[in-house]
């Protein structure tokens, strides 16, 4: 697995992303996970992002993980209104996790941003944070977003970016690369729904000299090729896939003309 900067913090270019995916909290359903957690640390996909949003995700991915913790960097995110509470989720989101040290902690859809960023500053002083940063999903979010980047105060932003979400291209891309901030994509597979809600078949045979094998695959390439993206969040419920996808990682550079004809076969290809 290649590895890229997510502003000062080394990670690999594809992580993984846990919700809806780790939401789980039958025996059955854990051990599932337990083996995405070890098909992560095969491939090298060892940044997980999370979120008291998810469910019981964060406490999920404490339980199959157990022993392996230290093998990974995480990134979760507070996702609730006034101080107290919090300060309450943040410090519950350490012992879910089993960790002393959160790689990234983000504000979740930028929820009451200014009362949680003066306290994660100071647990990043304190060294049990490395990167503050804030989420949206949306194009909406989007100026809010830039003027909480222009303030200096945060390292990372949390955005959905793919072959048909392309609107960050305009103002948000260049601003992060402007001001050094670190991007994390979510949703690089639109939720799963470009790799799966297809009406036709794209043409893979130019990618095939590439080392690309599969839809997704392309599709992840395909961010990839853009130098302004730290890394990527895929989530899959499917062990297999965690190896699937983590190829995208591995590869070269997509050249201009093969991330064109990707963009062309999904515009071309999904149903959405």
């Amino acid at each position: 697995m290649k590895t890229r900067m997510l502003a000062s913090l080394e990670v690999p270019a594809i992580g993984m992303g846990s919700a809806s995916t780790f939401d789980v909290e039958d025996e059955d359903g854990i051990e599932v996970r337990r083996q995405i957690i070890d098909n992560c640390i095969e491939s090298g996909s060892t940044f997980i992002d999370t979120s008291p949003m998810y469910g019981r995700a964060e406490q999920c991915l404490g339980v199959s993980m157990e022993g392996k913790t230290g093998q990974f960097q995480f990134a979760t995110k507070v996702w609730a209104v006034g101080r107290e509470t919090g300060q309450r989720q943040i410090a519950r989101s350490f012992e879910l996790l089993k960790t002393d040290h959160i790689e990234a902690f983000q504000i979740h859809n930028m929820v009451d941003w200014k009362t949680h960023l003066p306290y994660l500053e100071g647990l990043k002083d304190e060294g049990k944070i490395d990167l503050i940063g804030v989420t949206y999903t949306y194009p909406p979010g989007f100026p809010e977003m830039m003027e909480i980047m222009k303030t200096g105060r945060i390292q990372t932003i949390q955005i959905s970016y793919n072959a048909l979400e392309r609107e960050a291209e305009e103002e948000m891309l260049p601003l992060a690369e402007e001001l050094g901030i670190g991007v994390i994509v979510m949703r690089p597979l639109g939720s799963g729904a470009l790799a799966k809600d297809l009406k036709e078949q794209p043409d893979l045979t130019p990618l095939a000299e590439f080392g690309i094998t599969t839809w997704p695959q392309a599709l992840l390439a395909w961010v990839l090729a853009d130098p302004r993206i730290g890394i990527l969040i895929p989530s899959s419920t499917r062990p297999e896939r965690i190896l699937q996808n983590a190829v995208a990682g591995t590869l070269p550079t997509l050249p201009s003309e093969l991330r064109e004809h990707v963009a062309s076969e999904a515009q071309r290809c999904f149903s959405g």
